[in-house]
């Protein structure tokens, strides 16, 4: 049995399949068919909403930093609209090539101008990364050294895949 579906069922007895089927924004019935292995289809979309809401799985946003991986789902979902300029981001990123999204196919059609400049590459904002940060982890000093740690081990991954990338190059 998936470690979801049994956090799912614990969830169901604690309180009860409607105040869960609400908290995930999904039907009882679904919650009842997928409990009783009757389920019609792949239930893929309940074990990403029970992973972020009750496991504390998250994902690393290219706008909002690291978020419950049913928020970036919603965010996917969201149709375009200029309401406000972060709106406006997680938009576009979700569709220009984002690890977690699942909209590959609008991504390929924007990604060179969403991510790339005239050379191919993004200026690192290093200023708007530490503000990030600090702003993420709040007063706790901890949690601010996770964050930047995994920043740094983000640039460094980016860093040596340049570096490979320029020495295959001159090895052709």
């Amino acid at each position: 049995m998936s470690d979801w579906l049994e956090v799912l069922r614990k969830q169901v007895a604690s309180s009860s399949q409607s105040r869960v089927a609400q908290e995930l924004g999904v039907s009882k019935t679904m919650i009842s068919q997928v409990l009783s292995g009757k389920y019609p289809a792949e239930p893929a979309d309940l074990r990403r909403k029970v992973e972020g809401h009750y496991m504390d799985r998250t994902v690393e946003c290219p706008v909002l930093g690291i978020i419950p991986i049913h928020e970036c789902e919603a965010h996917q979902q969201r149709p375009f609209s200029a309401t406000n300029p972060q709106r406006v981001r997680l938009y576009r990123a979700c569709r220009a090539g984002c690890l977690h999204s699942k909209l590959e196919a609008t991504a390929k059609a924007q990604r060179g101008a969403v991510q790339q400049s005239d050379t191919g590459l993004r200026p690192y904002q290093t200023d708007d990364q530490i503000a990030f940060c600090r702003r993420m982890a709040g007063d706790n000093d901890r949690k601010n050294v996770e964050l930047l740690e995994r920043e740094l081990s983000r640039i460094a991954t980016q860093y040596n895949l340049l570096l490979w990338q320029m020495q295959h190059k001159e090895s052709k």
